[in-house]
Parts: C-alpha cells; sequence; structure tokens
C-alpha cells in the first residue's frame, strides 16, 4: 500500500543563516565554521509574536539549540510546554560544551 503524501511535511531546505548570524554575533565572523558542527533538525512553532524557530543540534555534545529568523536563541520549558527567550551566549554555550 502507498503511503500518504498526508503524513510528511513538504520539504523545506535547511535554514542556516540564523545559526551563522548567532555565532558571528556571539563569538565573531571566524566562529561562522563552526555551524559544520551542527545538524539541522527542522522547524518548529516559536512563540506567537515569534513564529516559527529552527532547532539545530551540536553533533558532538547532542545538546539543541532553538533559534528564531534573526539568531536569537529560545529554550524550550517543560512547565510552561513553549519556547522562551533566552540570552545567545549562554544557549550557544549551553549547546556547544
Amino acid at each position: 500500500m502507498p503511503m500518504s503524501d498526508d503524513i510528511f511535511p513538504p520539504y523545506r531546505p535547511p535554514d542556516w543563516y540564523p545559526l551563522q548570524r548567532a555565532l558571528a554575533s556571539v563569538f565573531g565572523v571566524a566562529a561562522i565554521e563552526a555551524s559544520g558542527a551542527f545538524w539541522f533538525i527542522g522547524f518548529v512553532p516559536g512563540p506567537v509574536d515569534v513564529g516559527e524557530l529552527r532547532l539545530y543540534e551540536h553533533s558532538a555534545t547532542r545538546r539543541p539549540l532553538a533559534l528564531d529568523a534573526h539568531g536569537g536563541a529560545y529554550r524550550w520549558v517543560d512547565g510552561l510546554d513553549r519556547y522562551v527567550r533566552v540570552d545567545d551566549e549562554e544557549a550557544l554555550v549551553e549547546a556547544l560544551v
């Protein structure tokens, strides 16, 4: 029986710009190369006033990093069942270490 296309979201290419922008703004332009150590996981719903977030995972630490379209960092809070804005540098360091 063929699989229905309805169960899979339409393909969207990875969006590396927010990660590169975040790395450059926190650690300098040379840090953009560090984006190669991340996997792009996909798009997830973010806060209503922000829209969707891009979810990345560091290949060595396996820690997630959620960024908005401009590179602002967010963290999932279980008790609130939503993403909340966090300090960009703190989120990047947490994902890298």
